[in-house]
């Protein structure tokens, strides 16, 4: 969304966009765009349904709220299970996350899709929306989280905030709000609601990096039940909440009334469009160098027993993951050093080497103790409009071979391909249990008829997204 310095507020513009933006609005190429964002964490969803912490988190609903009547029950996507629409908000959320696949946007360093979608498709199926209204909000819910995100980025990072759980938490409201009818003056109050909810440090990094998994799912939990509160008539929220004297912007990045009004941020294009799609299962900030090294080894035929030294350079967010350990699944997705081993010895990063044989394995530890991270200038001044590395590898007959890369695949400026694309998603369907037809399922979904049909959203969750009877 465009920038605009006059008047309404922040807020109320955001509310506008999210309580009338529409798909079938954008040219064809962003549609496509726009849709397969979407259709991007739904993959991400199915892929992490069946993780432990998923499992865990509907026993956990099970024993503090017991069964649910059927009428108000939405099934996980994935696994078909059924919950309450706040706890199959949670666990869609958690699934989304689990794998670190899901998308994000640079500007913001955020996760959208994790928190937005998941509370897209539980009030979707609970209020009966069509399957175009569900895409209709996921992009309203994209705008609000990301824009939030942007103008707070890099200030309330450095002061210790994940973006994720901060600006999802209002992106799901405006998702939901869109969805249960709201107008812009509502969904500007479901949104301010929601900033109440707006949370989440980045403390795991010094330990208990699992919590970062239920970031999204915080934030999307909390999205679903403002928006409920503001339509129910439950409470008020406050207007204004981001860039009000006492709002979220000025509580999180230290960002007054007069820098909000002259921030910079957003595009012509809507959030949804500025948003990348990940190809490796892991930190982002890490996605350029595995790139780099990645096309190296497989331009020159290298082995890890090969690989002398590894050198690489990167911008200043990403240092913060060149000090990480790997003993555990979570951490070893965040781990700078044992990212570039893994890289260097199978030529790329997927789901398959975080477990505990590779996480184990004593060549891939020797390798990321010869590995070396550091901040260069260049690359952090480029930041974030670019997420550059730099990758210098030395084997050990002394050659050696150097290269950068300005965006991973899968940014705005480095679309997947549509074949990388389909591989992905049949990669994540197949991941989930006895769904009717996971090699079919992303032509379904991307069917022009299923969006403008008016077909429910409830319809297509029953016969595509969960196992068959």
């Amino acid at each position: 969304m465009a920038k605009d310095s006059e008047t309404p507020g922040l807020t109320r513009r955001l509310a506008q966009f999210a309580g009338t933006a529409r798909l079938a609005d954008l040219d064809p190429a962003d549609q496509r765009v726009a849709t397969m964002q979407a259709l991007d964490s739904i993959a991400c969803i199915l892929a992490g349904s069946t993780t432990q912490r998923v499992a865990a988190s509907l026993e956990l609903a099970a024993t503090l709220e017991g069964s649910v009547p059927a009428e108000n029950a939405v099934p996980v996507v994935g696994l078909g299970t059924r919950a309450g629409a706040l706890s199959a908000t949670y666990a869609m959320a958690a699934a989304c996350h689990a794998l670190e696949y899901d998308d994000g946007n640079r500007e913001g360093s955020v996760h959208p899709g994790a928190a937005v979608v998941p509370a897209a498709l539980a009030v979707a199926y609970h209020r009966d929306a069509s399957y175009g209204e569900t895409l209709d909000a996921i992009m309203a819910g994209y705008e609000v989280c990301i824009t939030a995100a942007e103008i707070m980025n890099p200030q309330a990072m450095a002061r210790g905030f994940q973006l994720t759980p901060v600006g999802g938490v209002l992106g799901a409201a405006a998702a939901a709000g869109r969805l249960l009818g709201l107008d812009a003056d509502g969904i500007e109050r479901a949104i301010g609601v929601a900033g109440s909810a707006s949370s989440g440090t980045f403390a795991y990094l010094a330990g208990g990096g699992d919590v970062k998994k239920l970031h999204p799912a915080h934030a999307a939990r909390s999205g679903v039940h403002a928006a409920y509160a503001e339509a129910t008539g439950l409470v008020t929220g406050p207007r204004a909440v981001l860039e009000g004297p006492r709002g979220l912007i000025y509580a999180f990045a230290g960002l007054g009334v007069e820098a909000v009004q002259h921030a910079a941020y957003g595009g012509q294009r809507p959030a949804i469009c500025r948003s990348y799609i990940k190809p490796y299962p892991c930190c982002r900030h890490v996605q350029s160098a595995v790139e780099a090294l990645a096309a190296i080894v497989t331009e020159h035929g290298l082995t890890g027993e090969a690989v002398a030294r590894i050198e690489v350079e990167t911008y200043a967010a990403a240092m913060a993951h060149a000090p990480l350990p790997w003993d555990t699944f979570e951490v070893a997705q965040l781990s700078f050093p044992y990212l570039m081993a893994v890289t260097a010895t199978h030529g790329t990063v997927g789901l398959a080497h975080f477990d505990e044989r590779h996480r184990t394995d004593a060549a891939l530890a020797d390798l990321a103790a010869r590995t070396v991270i550091r901040e260069a200038s260049d690359l952090s001044a480029a930041y974030p409009a670019e997420s550059p590395a730099r990758v210098h590898v030395t084997l050990r007959d002394g050659r050696s071979f150097e290269r950068t890369t300005h965006h991973p695949p899968g940014a705005p400026e480095a679309r997947m391909s549509d074949a990388a694309f389909v591989a992905k998603f049949a990669e994540c369907a197949r991941l989930a249990p006895r769904l009717p037809d996971p090699d079919t399922l992303l032509s379904t979904l991307l069917s022009p008829e299923l969006s403008t049909s008016g077909t429910p959203m409830r319809r297509v969750i029953d016969k595509h997204l969960v196992p068959a009877p």
